[in-house]
């Protein structure tokens, strides 16, 4: 007798109900699986969840009140008064209602009207105005994109309030209005006929009487409107400045506000260009810090307005404010509208200008013979290939130390000559916190000095970029700085780097001359304006065939200060009569005697060269080589 046939129960875990499973079916010939329906089950068909009816009343349910304090419980109130759900669940409140707009970085929106292409132009802005009001619509670069309408805002509440109007109203066409806001700007497209909207734009926005211009808002322009022109853009900055030192080079005052405007760094000199402004004016824009205001650092800014930027909020107090804003623009007397106290300053009846920069000082005009012959001297040693005569020139126990650094502004860039060589041996206290690695690089003695020099490139000086300070001058010491450009050389680049350099040296006698008892020697890149400068002085001409170099005569050597100086030995005159020999063409026996003549100073002896040869005094054997 076969068992009784053994069966499983599962529960219905949506209705309750049961079903059957009935295990027999495993067993015999026919196989075959059958469930049997729970108590609580309706027809198969149904089973299948309609979501399209509840998805429209969702869509369509009333306004939710945002109002969080209002009267009546506001948004907390309605939202618990929401329909409910099956099973008693309350219902989630509408994602369009609750949907915002992103803020943008750049505080401009895309807003983007699908099917727009359906109505006019007039039709669609006359609708969202009125939707929109008291807020003004301003729609910047109207565009058609397939069907679809685009244009800008600068408004943040403007883009969330045309947000707000999605799917809410009923067009003519049948069809709610869709509307999509994002962040974003258009393209910047400076054709030659935009240049010339905006040229007339500014035209109507100037103020011949006051030579004032206006740019408030510019890309708000009526002219302007179906362009992109925002002055926060570079290209339409430097645009707006071209046509202004174009057509209006006298400008006195210039208003920029509510032009989103943050950075200054790529104007270039702008005091230069625009030497006559006197009122800016940069109202509620979007400057952070009062560094970006370094680029109007040189005009005689004497009304400036900073309100509604969010600098204002950086500082504690106003007098700070102030403070601040004086130390780049010392003339300011009005910030902000307010009048300012005026200025501390010296009690003089009259401007007065600072006395013109000289090149050279002198503490004292005896120490100027010593100073200008040790430093010929020394810098044509250091010029040379061989550096070691330099020995002779520091003191046996003489301190030296170095550092180097990049340029304010002009770091460490792809563009710019790295300074990799020197960094190994930068001494500078502020970043070299170790005693000991101080000391390591503190060279003492000659020796090391000038081993030092040695592996240092090869470089040429312009003497004539440099300028001398004789700060000290006794009997017992002078305190000398020398600073000016060089080249260095041999070092693989297609173009020889330029250099700037500044040193401080300490000069004691020593025997029948002198020698530096202590230096401090910098180098960092020459400044694009340096590195312009560098090297313009014209060399010697190169004498021709029948003319004469100078005899050693009384007129061709005339009575200098001569100073014995221990760092003229052979080796050192060696060098300086091949030098000569190069530069004027004479041959080795006449160039020794031009130096001769002239106590071995070579720059005298190539003055003395140039003036006898421009006279035709130069006998034509000099040159006999």
């Amino acid at each position: 007798m076969m068992p009784k046939p053994h069966s499983q129960k599962f529960p219905n875990r949506n209705n309750g109900g049961d079903r059957e499973f009935h295990g027999d079916d495993f067993r015999g010939g026919n196989r075959r699986v059958s469930f049997k329906p729970g108590r609580n089950r309706s027809d198969h068909t149904h089973r299948i969840k309609d979501y399209t009816k509840a998805l429209r009343l969702h869509l369509e349910e009333e306004d939710i009140d945002m109002n969080i304090g209002g009267a009546g419980g506001g948004f907390v109130k309605n939202y618990r008064k929401g329909k409910r759900g099956r099973g008693g669940r309350q219902s989630s409140p509408n994602p369009i209602e609750m949907r915002r707009c992103l803020v943008g970085p750049t505080g401009w929106y895309r807003v983007t009207i699908p099917y727009g292409d359906k109505y006019e132009k007039s039709f669609i802005l006359k609708f969202l105005l009125e939707k929109i009001q008291p807020l003004p619509l301003c729609p910047v670069a109207w565009q058609t994109a397939g069907s679809s309408v685009i244009f800008y805002v600068d408004e943040y509440k403007v883009a969330d309030k045309l947000l707000s109007l999605d799917r809410k109203f009923q067009l003519p066409s049948g069809f709610k209005l869709v509307i999509r806001v994002h962040p974003g700007t258009p393209n910047v497209d400076l054709t030659p006929e935009v240049k010339e909207k905006m040229k007339v734009a500014m035209a109507r926005r100037y103020n011949a009487t006051t030579k004032a211009l206006d740019l408030t808002k510019f890309h708000a322009d009526p002219d302007l409107q179906d362009h992109f022109c925002a002055i926060f853009k570079p290209v339409v900055f430097i645009t707006v400045l071209e046509i202004i030192e174009a057509n209006i080079p006298f400008l006195e005052a210039i208003c920029l506000n509510d032009n989103k405007l943050g950075v200054f760094g790529f104007l270039k000199k702008v005091s230069k260009r625009f030497p006559h402004i006197k009122i800016l004016h940069l109202s509620n824009n979007k400057i952070r810090d009062i560094m970006q205001l370094d680029t109007f650092i040189g005009l005689p800014i004497v009304d400036l307005f900073l309100d509604g930027n969010p600098l204002c909020d950086k500082y504690k107090d106003q007098n700070s404010y102030i403070s601040e804003v004086r130390r780049k623009f010392p003339k300011c007397m009005k910030l902000d509208g307010i009048d300012l106290p005026p200025p501390i300053g010296f009690d003089i009846a009259q401007e007065t200008n600072l006395p013109d920069p000289q090149q050279t000082f002198l503490c004292n005009t005896e120490g100027e013979a010593i100073v200008k012959q040790f430093l010929e001297q020394y810098f044509l040693i250091y010029d040379s290939k061989n550096r070691q005569p330099l020995l002779a020139a520091y003191h046996e126990n003489a301190m030296f130390s170095f550092t180097t650094a990049y340029p304010y502004g002009l770091g460490k860039d792809k563009n710019v000559s790295w300074l990799n060589w020197y960094q190994t041996e930068n001494r500078n206290v502020f970043k070299v916190v170790d005693i000991d690695r101080r000391c390591k690089l503190l060279k003492q003695g000659q020796l090391s000095i000038v081993s030092f020099l040695q592996d240092m490139p090869d470089t040429k000086h312009d003497i004539q970029s440099f300028t001398v300070d004789l700060t000290l001058f006794t009997s017992q010491m002078l305190c000398l700085s020398i600073s000016g450009i060089f080249k260095e050389l041999n070092t693989g680049h297609k173009i020889p780097p330029t250099r700037f350099f500044f040193r401080t040296i300490v000069i004691v006698p020593a025997g029948s001359g002198f020698c530096i008892a202590n230096e401090e020697y910098h180098i960092t890149n020459a400044t694009p304006d340096q590195a312009k400068e560098a090297f313009k002085t014209p060399s010697l001409p190169q004498p021709a065939s029948g003319t004469a170099a100078p005899p050693s005569t009384p007129e061709a050597s005339p009575v200098i200060h001569a100073v014995a100086s221990p760092i003229v030995d052979n080796g050192a005159r060696q060098e300086m009569v091949n030098q000569l020999a190069l530069k004027t063409g004479m041959n080795l026996e006449w160039s020794i005697k031009c130096l001769d003549g002239n106590e071995w100073d070579y720059n005298r002896a190539c003055a003395i060269f140039q003036n006898l040869f421009s006279q035709g005094k130069v006998p034509p054997e000099a040159f006999i080589k």
